[in-house]
């Protein structure tokens, strides 16, 4: 008979990977508190979320937020870090920290409802975040218009100088 309070953690947790654009799963095994610690803060800092629960409650939360493929993952000890804005961001976080690479074993990721295996998670962490693409592509969209204006500025330069080389040459 489940207890009130571990209906509540798969409740809660069911609700986190429903809204997830990313969710990562690592075996911690080896950790360190201060490393831990310091793991955690850094995901904080990238507005990440990092959990430990256990993996019976695990599977039942990834069943009840319709994710299928990620209990053959659920073994050993697991944390998961869960990003609802850019699903970059929790593999950015360990790729930014050799200990976090050498200590922490990536075990899978959910990455926009696809699941992914730890060897394209590197890959993930080398994609620029969601604000720079759209930058980037703001700049892509300026960049003919500048040259436009550019162009005819230069057209319209021009046109002055040999106006005025006009205006002098008939003055003298």
């Amino acid at each position: 008979m489940p207890t009130p309070q571990k209906e509540q953690i798969v409740q809660e947790m069911a609700d986190k990977f429903g809204r997830a654009t990313g969710i990562y799963l690592v075996d911690f095994t080896g950790m360190d508190v201060n490393l831990t610690t310091e793991l955690r803060r850094n995901f904080r800092e990238a507005q990440v979320e990092y959990r430990v629960i256990k993996n019976t409650l695990a599977k039942i939360s990834f069943k009840n937020a319709g994710i299928i493929g990620m209990d053959e993952f659920l073994t050993g000890v697991n944390g998961y870090a869960i990003s609802y804005d850019d699903p970059t961001l929790p593999a950015k976080v360990l790729e930014k920290n050799k200990e976090y690479k050498e200590k922490l074993k990536l075990k899978a990721a959910l990455f926009e409802g696809n699941i992914v295996g730890s060897d394209k998670v590197e890959n993930l962490a080398k994609l620029p975040s969601r604000t720079e693409l759209i930058g980037k592509i703001a700049m892509m969209l300026n960049s003919p218009m500048t040259k436009l204006a550019m162009t005819l500025n230069g057209a319209m330069a021009s046109v002055v100088n040999a106006l005025k080389a006009l205006e002098t040459k008939k003055n003298n």
